[in-house]
C-alpha cells in the first residue's frame, strides 16, 4: 500500500491540485484500465491505515506537496481523491 500511495501522491498529485491528480490518473486508466483497481485499493488502504493513525500516510501525501500534520487529514486528502477519480471515471464510462 504505501508504495503505491506514495506514487499517487508523488507522481499524480506532485505539487499540482487533487483535481488535476484526479483527471490525469482518470486519462492514464481510460488506456490502462487495470489502473483503476490498483488506484482505487491504495486510496482505500491509505485511508484504512489513517484511520489507524499510521503516520506513512502523512508521509506519502506529503510526497505530492500536500502539507498535512495527521493522519486524519491525510487520510481526507485519501478520501477526496478517491471522490474526485471514482467521479471522472463514472462521468467516462
Amino acid at each position: 500500500m504505501a508504495e503505491t500511495l506514495d506514487n499517487i501522491f508523488g507522481a499524480y498529485v506532485n505539487q499540482g491540485t487533487l483535481e488535476d491528480a484526479a483527471t490525469w490518473m482518470a486519462n492514464l486508466t481510460r488506456h490502462h484500465p487495470e489502473l483503476a483497481e490498483e488506484f482505487i485499493t491504495a486510496l482505500q488502504k491509505g485511508m484504512a491505515a489513517a484511520s489507524k493513525g499510521d503516520r506513512s500516510v502523512i508521509k506519502a501525501v506529503n510526497a505530492g506537496g500536500e502539507q498535512v500534520s495527521t493522519a486524519e487529514e491525510a487520510g481526507a486528502r485519501c478520501l477526496e481523491l478517491l471522490t474526485l477519480y471514482s467521479k471522472l471515471l463514472r462521468q467516462h464510462r
